[in-house]
């Protein structure tokens, strides 16, 4: 059977994973770097979430493989490809035509060309997992307490670090409602693997389930300018695990 996008089946891959592997220009430098890295990702556990700060070509012929090899893996550990630093309607548009089934943001992704519903309805329309991010409690009561039910799955914190564990600690408490109970918070940029504990900390305190989104499991592959090397990526991988 055909592998079919599905919102809820990313949402359960994500809290068992817990972590979102941030890949950018420095992890990817042609396609097979691309295919190679993703794919140690989800060997490893976790999820990878490719920029779109990655030349737009070597995404699309990256993602030719990558989907190809999602409809080969078991049905009981799904293959989640995800594309992040999304930022306007055009690049969501390829985003979903390339086949990725999670979308992650900086901001609303429509930007100043519409409401940042849009992006919400334009996904779940295609089954596609959601995380716009946030960074004040405007933004973030926009996309919590909606009575039409364009609320994203996941909210990413970004900049995560100009608020730090406390400062996003403080950020949900108001919004702490047995409603929000389950909702997915994703902290990324200032997140490693110092902060990435009193995030996760912060955040269930609060009653939200963290993921936590950044590149240091592939810092070893940046350290030795080595992309796409998947002897380098496994170490990178490994070293990561030991550490966290």
């Amino acid at each position: 059977m055909a592998y079919q996008k599905d919102r809820n089946r990313v949402r359960e891959v994500l809290l068992n994973s817990g972590i979102v592997v941030v890949m950018n220009k420095k992890h990817v430098k042609k396609p097979e770097d691309l295919v190679k890295t993703m794919w140690e990702v989800y060997q490893a556990g976790y999820v990878a979430e490719a920029t779109f700060r990655i030349d737009a070509g070597i995404l699309k012929e990256a993602m030719k493989e990558l989907v190809r090899m999602q409809e080969e893996v078991p049905d009981d550990k799904p293959f989640v490809l995800g594309c992040g630093s999304i930022i306007n309607p055009g690049e969501l548009d390829q985003a979903i035509e390339m086949g990725f089934d999670m979308i992650v943001a900086p901001g609303n992704v429509m930007g100043g060309y519409g409401d940042g519903m849009e992006f919400i309805k334009i996904a779940q329309d295609e089954n596609i997992f959601t995380a716009p991010a946030i960074l004040t409690p405007n933004e973030l009561q926009y996309f919590i307490e909606r009575p039409d039910g364009l609320e994203p799955d996941a909210i990413k914190v970004f900049p995560a670090g100009v608020h730090g564990p406390s400062g996003i600690k403080t950020l949900l408490a108001p919004f702490v409602r047995e409603r929000h109970e389950g909702r997915i918070i994703m902290p990324t940029g200032g997140v490693n693997i110092e902060t990435g504990p009193k995030f996760q900390e912060a955040i269930q305190s609060a009653g939200y389930l963290p993921v936590l989104g950044m590149s240091a499991p592939l810092k070893y592959v940046e350290d030795r300018s080595m992309p796409g090397d998947v002897d380098i990526i496994k170490k990178s991988l490994e070293l990561f695990k030991e550490k966290f």
